[in-house]
């Protein structure tokens, strides 16, 4: 029997910023940027902001009439960061985790909402020696909140490595990326705390809880092994 065919995986998808390459810092300095910016009177202090993001995610606890400021704000400090100053650095365990991925046979992109051409970001992944795994790379078009919805271009990437998106895995760092494997019909969510949201905000989500939730990417071959094997359920912890 073809255990794979168990969960219909053939594709796995990857968001970017905080699954592959850490960018907590850059989020941080982005968050108290915005902060500043609106006066709001709480001092970010790095340790706050991680308190902050594990208790509420992106939003950091901000009032809803208030959120679309802070985002906009946010958002264009860090794109403006990307584009002039900013080095990626690599999570651990990406590069172990991809190369297992790669000699089990499944096919692999990225996914990501960073603004701007996908040959300059193929290049800057090439330089951290990532660029031969991966069979599809989409970007943003535009630095909009719109189009931080990644549903689209996850069902652009399915098309473009020719299989289902009901054969497909995102693995995405926040509740807004399992928002977008969900409506772009993937087979599974799968969410790893190390960029946007701390592991019980992931794993607790009330309306955006993924599938399972990892603590790092050297743990997704595993998870992956087992659901061929159909030796994990959806929500189980790792």
């Amino acid at each position: 029997m073809n255990t794979r065919s168990l969960w219909k995986i053939e594709a796995v998808l990857f968001d970017l910023d905080g699954t592959l390459v850490d960018i907590r810092g850059p989020f941080y300095e982005s968050a108290r940027y915005a902060f500043e910016q609106m006066g709001i009177a709480e001092r970010l202090t790095q340790a706050r902001y991680y308190e902050l993001l594990d208790q509420h995610g992106l939003s950091l606890g901000i009032p809803e009439r208030d959120r679309r400021r802070y985002a906009h704000l946010a958002l264009g400090h860090f794109v403006q960061r990307l584009e002039t100053e900013l080095q990626p650095e690599l999570l651990p365990g990406v590069i172990e985790a991809l190369e297992e991925l790669k000699r089990d046979g499944y096919l692999t992109g990225v996914v990501t909402s960073r603004p701007g051409d996908p040959q300059a970001l193929a290049r800057k992944l090439e330089s951290l020696s990532l660029g031969k795994f991966f069979d599809v790379i989409l970007t943003s078009p535009v630095a909009t909140l719109k189009a931080l919805d990644k549903t689209e271009n996850l069902i652009l990437a399915s098309k473009r490595i020719g299989v289902e998106p009901s054969r497909c895995a995102y693995v995405g760092d926040e509740p807004r990326d399992v928002r977008a494997a969900r409506a772009a019909r993937f087979a599974t969510a799968i969410a790893v705390a190390t960029g946007a949201a701390g592991y019980d905000h992931l794993r607790t989500h009330p309306e955006a809880r993924p599938d399972f939730v990892l603590r790092s990417m050297r743990e997704l071959p595993a998870l992956l092994t087992a659901l061929e094997k159909g030796c994990w359920s959806p929500t189980s912890d790792t």
